[in-house]
């Protein structure tokens, strides 16, 4: 451990906290420069840097410390000064993570995908949607789009998940305590987790529960289900995502440059409380962090409008530097939270809009593109289940016999708004 006074170590990490947010080449500004008048940063960008700094440093109420300061460097240096707190010496929360994160007692015990069963390649698409030939694995780099039959649907692909997941961990579905799960697809009643309850077979005292965020949901829904496990109100859960959006981005309804882009799947992680009759293979959940960037909030907006097509407002370019900025920002956030470094990572199960967005976000972050599995490429963009999909990949990888030692697992989503999360596993 590392004084919060030694002033060498602090201030780096003030200013690697600031770079994280303001770029890696921002320059440090003059210490007394209110970096909010000045524009360095704006309100949620303060915001954000301070809060990366509160977890990076163990000072969690250094937000309300400052609010009588000015937003400047000198009041940020002037509250560690007078801090007495002590902070990890940068490289060395990997043990202190590992350790927090076990005390959750929360494991990922298995897991499984399953995507709609009919393969279209994406030319098919092109020509659907009246596009050149060629579009969508030019411009988006999507090859083919899995698309559900006319007997699947999201409840049928979500129970099919849900079924081999509960089988992978030899647990039946009786001895679940909740089903949560997402969609951003299913607009039907009963809910989707009721219907999944009933078909599974569940228990009558087992919950159910939806959770929102679209793209976000997955992670919504794992960190839901942390807080019950956690907190001794649930032993058993599982969260089931499912997407079919070749229904409702039909053509006619929406144009190809947006529609064309999803595709349809499902999948289902099965958490347990930890203990000691518990087998120690599995991952052990992490901490979860959310925020909404409300500035890109007028990127991508879908409602129903009375002829009964669907509005659509798509700002490709916006959304798609958006997405590069935000997810950066939220993949090195979760490496400074957990302490981990993302080239030890096992994988990285994220947010997918089109797979060429997803090389650049492995350029700019220094990491072979292998390290994001393919999702988008050969599915589609499948919305609440794609961070599904790209986990059960990675898990189903470390499970094989020559994949050597495991290595931790981050997650990283966007959602509509623009909603963000992290979070990070961890081999038990």
């Amino acid at each position: 451990m590392a004084s919060i006074k030694d002033e060498t170590h602090w201030r780096r990490l003030i200013e690697e906290c600031f770079r994280r947010e303001a770029g890696a080449e921002a320059p440090i500004s003059d210490p007394a420069q209110d970096l909010i008048e000045t524009g360095v940063l704006d309100s949620m960008g303060w915001v954000s840097f301070l809060r990366a700094l509160e977890s990076a440093s163990g000072l969690s109420e250094l937000g309300a410390l400052l609010t009588e300061r000015t937003p400047s460097f000198e009041s940020i240096f002037q509250v560690f000064s007078e801090a007495k707190a002590d902070i990890p010496a940068a490289g060395a929360r990997f043990s202190e993570t590992r350790h927090a994160a076990t005390r959750a007692c929360v494991m990922l015990r298995s897991s499984c995908a399953v995507v709609g069963s009919r393969t279209i390649p994406s030319h098919e698409i092109d020509r659907a949607f009246g596009m050149p030939d060629g579009k969508l694995r030019l411009r988006a780099g999507i090859e083919s789009l899995a698309y559900a039959t006319e007997s699947e649907n999201e409840l049928i692909l979500g129970v099919r998940a849900a079924q081999q997941a509960l089988h992978a961990a030899a647990c039946g579905p009786q001895e679940l305590d909740w089903i949560i799960a997402t969609s951003e697809t299913h607009r039907n009643y009963p809910s989707l987790s009721a219907q999944l309850h009933s078909q599974l077979l569940a228990r009558e005292t087992c919950g159910a529960l939806d959770v929102g965020g679209a793209c976000l949901g997955l992670l919504n829904g794992l960190a839901v289900a942390q807080g019950f496990i956690a907190s001794g109100q649930a032993r058993t859960i599982a969260v089931i995502t499912s997407d079919v959006h070749s229904r409702i981005f039909k053509p006619g309804r929406v144009a190809g440059e947006f529609g064309g882009l999803f595709g349809d799947g499902a999948s289902a992680f099965l958490l347990r409380a930890k203990n000691d009759s518990t087998p120690q293979d599995g991952y052990v959940l992490g901490e979860f962090f959310f925020g909404c960037a409300g500035q890109y909030a007028g990127a991508i907006r879908v409602s129903n409008a009375p002829d009964g097509t669907l509005d659509v407002h798509f700002d490709g370019e916006a959304l798609s530097r958006a997405a590069i900025t935000r997810m950066e920002k939220v993949i090195l956030d979760v490496e400074l939270r957990s302490g981990l470094r993302r080239s030890s990572a096992q994988g990285l199960a994220t947010h997918q809009p089109n797979p060429r967005l997803v090389t650049l976000l492995a350029k700019q972050l220094g990491l072979a593109p292998d390290k994001f599995p393919s999702v988008a490429r050969i599915f589609g963009n499948l919305g609440s289940s794609t961070c599904g999909v790209a986990l059960d990949a990675i898990l189903q990888s470390a499970r094989t016999p020559y994949a050597g030692r495991s290595g931790p697992i981050f997650l990283a989503s966007l959602g509509p708004g623009l909603l963000f999360g992290g979070a990070w596993l961890i081999p038990a």
